[in-house]
C-alpha cells in the first residue's frame, strides 16, 4: 500500500444549514514530491515579471468570491478565490475545454471534511488568468481535475499557489482582489492598521496554506471558500442555537449547528460577536476554520515572503 502524504485544502460544496448555504473543509491528498515542491520556500520562486492588474470579484453566498478565470487561454471560467484551497481544482469540463495536460504517476484524491475521499487526476495548465485573458498570474500552473465541485463552479483558485511570491488583498467589501510585491512593500508588525492587525502567518506541516493564532491559542484557518463564520468541531458543551442540518461535501456528509456568537481576537484585533457554527462528525485533522461571516468586514492582505497577514476594516 502506498502511503501519501496530507495538505488540507477546502473544497466549496454547497449544504443547507438552518437556511443557509455554506462550505466544507477538505483533505488533499498528494505524492511526496508533490508535498516537497508545494513546501518549498516561497522567497526562491522567480520574482513576476509583470504584475497582474487588480480584478474585480463577486460574492455569491455559499459558493464564495468569484472571479473569471482562463486556462491555457480559455474561458472564461468561473473560480471562487479559495485561501483554503492548498492547491488550484478544476473541473473535468474546464480540464477539457483548455486542454490541460494530465500528469502520469498516482492518483491524488480529495477528502471532505467527513474523510471520505474521491479520486481526482493531476494536471498542470501552461497559463492561469483572472479578470481577463491577458493577466497571467506569475505562480504555480499545477492543478487537481475533480468533479467533486457543485455543477455552477468551475474551479477553486488557491492564490498560495497561484500567485507564486506575490503579496495579494482581497478587499471583501470592495470586492476587489489586487497584488503588491512583499519585497518592496512588505508587511511588518511594527506598524499596525488602525483597528486592525498584522500577525503571524501559521503553518500547519507542509501546508502553505494561512492560519493565525487566537487569542484561545487555537489555530483558525483563514478560508475564503467557507461562509462559515468561527467553524469549530463539535466538544459537547456548546449551547445549541438552531437545530443540526447535513452540510454535503465531497465524499460524504457531516452535521453542523449554530452555537453562540463568540469574540475572539486575532492580535490586537477584536472580532465580536462571531457567528459560530459547531460541525460534528468531521475528520479529525479538519482545523478551526474563519470564514467569510467572519471576515466579510475586512481586507485581507497576504504577505507570502514574510508570511504575515494583515486583517483590517476595508477603507
Amino acid at each position: 500500500m502506498t502511503v501519501k502524504s496530507t495538505i488540507l485544502a477546502a473544497v466549496l460544496v454547497a449544504a443547507a444549514v438552518g437556511g443557509r448555504a455554506v462550505s466544507s473543509g477538505a483533505a488533499l491528498r498528494v505524492s511526496q514530491q508533490r508535498r516537497d515542491q508545494t513546501s518549498r520556500s516561497v522567497s526562491q520562486r522567480p520574482r513576476a515579471a509583470t504584475m497582474p492588474r487588480a480584478v474585480t470579484f463577486r460574492e455569491v453566498r455559499g459558493r464564495g468570491l468569484l472571479v473569471d478565470v482562463w486556462i491555457n487561454s480559455s474561458g472564461p471560467f468561473t473560480f471562487a478565490v479559495d485561501t483554503g484551497a492548498g492547491i488550484t481544482i478544476v473541473s473535468p469540463r474546464v480540464a477539457g475545454a483548455a486542454r490541460v495536460a494530465i500528469q502520469g504517476g498516482a492518483s491524488p484524491s480529495i477528502s471532505g471534511m467527513s474523510g471520505a475521499a474521491v479520486t481526482g487526476q493531476a494536471g498542470r495548465a501552461q497559463t492561469i488568468a483572472v479578470g481577463d485573458p491577458e493577466n497571467n498570474l506569475p505562480g504555480r500552473t499545477d492543478l487537481i481535475i475533480s468533479s467533486g465541485l457543485p455543477r455552477d463552479i468551475d474551479g477553486l483558485l488557491d492564490p498560495n499557489d497561484a500567485f507564486g511570491a506575490l503579496g495579494y488583498s482581497l478587499d471583501i467589501p470592495r470586492h476587489e482582489l489586487s497584488f503588491f510585491d512583499p519585497r518592496e512593500s512588505p508587511l511588518t508588525t511594527r506598524v499596525q492598521p488602525p483597528e486592525g492587525a498584522v500577525v503571524t502567518w501559521q503553518q500547519q506541516g507542509h501546508s502553505h496554506r494561512p492560519f493565525v493564532t487566537l487569542n484561545t491559542g487555537e489555530q483558525a484557518l483563514i478560508d475564503t471558500g467557507s461562509s462559515l463564520g468561527l467553524g469549530v468541531h463539535d466538544r459537547n458543551s456548546e449551547p445549541i442555537y438552531s437545530r443540526s442540518s447535513a452540510v454535503h461535501d465531497v465524499g460524504g456528509t457531516v452535521a453542523s449547528r449554530r452555537g453562540e456568537p463568540r469574540t475572539v481576537s486575532i492580535g490586537s484585533l477584536e472580532l465580536r460577536n462571531v457567528p459560530t457554527d459547531i460541525i460534528s462528525g468531521a475528520a479529525s485533522d479538519a482545523p478551526m476554520v474563519l470564514g467569510l461571516n467572519a471576515l466579510r468586514p475586512f481586507r485581507l492582505r497576504f504577505d507570502p515572503l514574510h508570511r504575515l497577514i494583515e486583517i483590517s476594516p476595508s477603507s
